[in-house]
């Protein structure tokens, strides 16, 4: 474990990458090129390349060959691993207490689902509660700007808000809770929704979270949907 973590910050170390891998984790798209980071950051392909390979050698990033952008040779792409890193000093077994808190509420039933949906929601109220700027925004008349309160929480992981006359949408960089949604997404996937809510309504007004696609089941993204007005049985659903 301590050699890991000699390592990982040996490669975080160097400015340059860690802006890198920063940029990867928040970045619009599910992969990014050689090219790419070159020219975002003003540097050579071979530093590019450098920096991309050095992340994936302490297993921040994992990489692939795009088959299909162009004719020819095909081109390597990266991507963030699916697995987290996480390092304690010292060691401590934070993902274990939370896969067997969340076998217990499983095996308390529909009483314990309630309970986990009912504290993720006052997590999101006093996350907005937090933020909230004094202004307050309007629910039906969400100017775009106004989304960059939900982005800017970094333990959300929401990478961009969409919306149109039916609907908004707001997509996820990625899984906060992937480990444990592996096996028990029935229950953290609520949970998230729970706390999103908690904060929207703090922010925006009422309003439902309805799921369209999520990584623990296979998709590419998580995508929840806002719909304009919430049900009274959202905070046990």
């Amino acid at each position: 474990m301590f050699e890991d973590a000699q390592k990982i910050s040996s490669v975080f170390a160097d400015r340059t990458r860690f802006s890198i891998y920063q940029y990867i984790v928040n970045h619009p798209n599910a992969t990014c090129t050689v090219k790419e980071i070159a020219q975002e950051f003003s540097i050579h392909p071979n530093v590019a390349r450098l920096h991309l390979s050095k992340l994936e050698e302490i297993g921040l990033l994992e990489s692939g060959w795009d088959h299909q952008s162009m004719p020819g040779r095909p081109g390597r792409v990266y991507s963030l691993r699916k697995k987290a890193i996480t390092l304690h000093f010292p060691p401590r077994e934070y993902q274990l207490l939370c896969d067997l808190t969340l076998d217990a509420l499983d095996e308390v039933g529909a009483a314990g689902t309630v309970a986990l949906n009912k504290v993720g929601h006052a997590h999101g109220v006093r996350l907005a509660q937090g933020i909230r700027s004094g202004k307050g925004a309007d629910a039906n008349g969400k100017a775009a700007e106004s989304f960059g309160e939900l982005t800017a929480i970094e333990s959300l992981a929401v990478s961009a808000v969409t919306c149109d006359a039916a609907r908004t949408v707001i997509r996820l960089r990625h899984c906060p809770f992937r480990e444990s949604a592996e096996r028990r997404h029935h229950l953290t996937c609520p949970l998230h929704r729970a706390i999103l809510r908690g904060l929207w309504e703090t922010l925006y007004g009422p309003a439902a979270m309805e799921s369209l696609s999520c990584q623990a089941l296979g998709d590419a993204c998580c995508e929840i949907a806002v719909l304009p007005s919430a049900s009274d049985e959202e905070m046990g659903a």
